[in-house]
């Protein structure tokens, strides 16, 4: 607790990437074209974007090295979908990890507390900037792999980097980045479960009490906490709506990327419930009418 303490106050306001900027500076934006230097993401967000975008697109080949490596685990998953998909659950499972963790600073804080619609800080802007990069590369690989994905990951991908966007550029609600970015604290749970119906390494107890807590966890969080921050989030922009710097295409973007996102999430939601109440009824001898197999998840 005393380390959480240290890292929150520590971070309450710099930039833990600061020390990249110099760098970029040097070796990056020369290549830039200048039009595009003056905007914000580039001027003052470029050495955290790249940062991201390596770290995530690091993470994914590595994965698959490390699937290479292990014949084992490729034989298990059997083909190039579940391949591909067990290399982007690592590369989520660690990024909600660490956006998580991140997120630590920013909620309660006494800078962005100031104005929930134009406060920045500088680790407001790296912590947005971080997310922006994987919502990026997930747009990225949603794309190239739509096929074995889904179209329902690119929207939530598209949609995400548009929202990030422009908190970035516009230094819009960094206040709410924290808030919603708290949706990701499901998705380790969702991972877990996944390794659980492709590999017999857990338990039926440990599947049974780590669906519960996604079930519960993306309720309570992703629908009931969600649909409550959109409706603080739309008061806010609304009271801000005469300010000199407000956008008030951004702020209609905004709510509406988030509405389809909370309307997503309502649909991945009743798919869970479906698998969770066939699973009960197999469990309490009924017929199972739907083949968990079949249902597909986030």
């Amino acid at each position: 607790m005393n380390y959480i303490n240290t890292f929150r106050e520590v971070y309450q306001y710099d930039d833990p990437l600061e020390s990249l900027k110099p760098y970029v500076e040097t070796f990056i934006k020369p290549y830039i074209p200048q039009s595009l230097q003056p905007y914000e993401i580039i001027s003052n967000n470029l050495h955290t974007l790249l940062f991201g975008l390596s770290l995530y697109t690091t993470l994914f080949q590595l994965s698959k090295i490390f699937l290479f490596f292990n014949p084992q685990i490729t034989k298990a998953l059997k083909n190039e979908k579940n391949k591909l998909d067990c290399c982007v659950r690592i590369v989520s499972f660690i990024q909600a990890i660490i956006i998580c963790f991140l997120g630590i600073p920013v909620f309660n804080n006494k800078y962005l507390n100031i104005d929930h619609v134009f406060a920045t800080t500088p680790y407001s802007k790296f912590y947005t900037s971080m997310a922006l990069s994987y919502f990026i590369w997930d747009t990225i690989i949603s794309t190239i792999y739509v096929k074995y994905f889904g179209v329902g990951f690119l929207i939530h991908g598209i949609v995400s980097t548009i929202v990030f966007t422009i908190a970035v550029e516009y230094k819009f609600i960094q206040y709410y980045s924290a808030i919603f970015l708290l949706f990701e604290i499901s998705t380790p749970f969702l991972d877990i479960r996944w390794v659980g119906l492709k590999f017999n390494v857990l338990s039926e107890n440990v599947k049974l009490i780590n669906n519960i807590i996604l079930i519960l966890i993306f309720f309570f969080i992703r629908i009931c906490w969600g649909w409550y921050q959109v409706f603080r989030l739309g008061i806010d922009l609304y009271d801000a709506k005469n300010e000199a710097n407000f956008t008030t295409i951004g702020a209609i973007i905004i709510l509406s990327c988030n509405f389809i996102l909370d309307i997503l999430n309502v649909f991945w939601f009743s798919k869970m419930m479906t698998v969770a109440i066939e699973t009960l009824k197999g469990m309490l001898g009924f017929k199972v009418k739907t083949d968990e197999s079949k249902i597909k998840l986030m």
